[in-house]
């Protein structure tokens, strides 16, 4: 190992910064709940109980769709600590193109796979009701193409992650985290429709994948 790959080794894992990381993330964490706290029982009251329960639905989704990756998100943090760690920069670029290709078509596989569910979720499983299965329907099929997006979001945070940019991490994922929340506030003024208000949620999360590129071709210019 060379001078300057050691001496970016113990900086990876010094005390301070372990520190520091923890703090952020435990702020990244807490500042959407907060929020949530203020925002959950205005949206209850403006959309209802029913479309309400479906919006949970749709958080849960967004919040666990980065389980499609089949571990590839941590795998590629771990593989690519690795080569910073060994002064083995120069094999990261092919490493990571080559996870978010992976990540991508395991993506459009979970966007098929919930477009093929979805009649049978809304109309057998979820007992949605039948005023609001139309607009239920409409936005699990919004949500199937936000899948690959939230996706291959989770494998640039890994690659952050990787190099222990926490700080930017947690700039990005506050605000995406608070807006999954008051993001749908926006929408009660004009309608109550479940689709426009999954639709503003799957655009905060197309604007969060930009952020995350873009601070990743920061960070990692190579």
């Amino acid at each position: 190992m060379t001078e300057t790959a050691k001496n970016h080794n113990e900086h990876l894992t010094s005390g301070r910064l372990l520190a520091r990381n923890t703090v952020w993330n435990l702020l990244g964490s807490g500042a959407p709940m907060v929020v949530a706290v203020f925002c959950i029982p205005i949206l209850i009251r403006g959309l209802g109980k029913e479309r309400f329960g479906v919006l949970a639905l749709a958080w849960a989704l967004i919040g666990y769709a980065s389980l499609f990756d089949l571990g590839l998100g941590r795998a590629l943090t771990q593989l690519v600590a690795r080569k910073l760690g060994a002064g083995e920069e120069r094999e990261v670029p092919t490493l990571v193109w080559t996870s978010l290709l992976l990540m991508l078509l395991l993506g459009l596989l979970g966007t098929a796979t919930l477009i093929v569910l979805a009649p049978w979720l809304v109309h057998r499983a979820l007992h949605v009701p039948g005023a609001l299965q139309r607009e239920t329907l409409q936005s699990f099929y919004l949500l199937g193409l936000s899948i690959p997006v939230v996706i291959s979001t989770a494998g640039l945070r890994g690659l952050l992650e990787a190099h222990q940019r926490f700080g930017l991490i947690n700039a990005l994922r506050i605000p995406m985290g608070v807006f999954t929340f008051a993001g749908p506030l926006l929408i009660l003024p004009f309608s109550r429709s479940l689709f426009p208000v999954v639709g503003i949620l799957v655009a905060g999360r197309l604007i969060g994948w930009a952020a995350h590129l873009l601070v990743c071709f920061r960070v990692a210019p190579e």
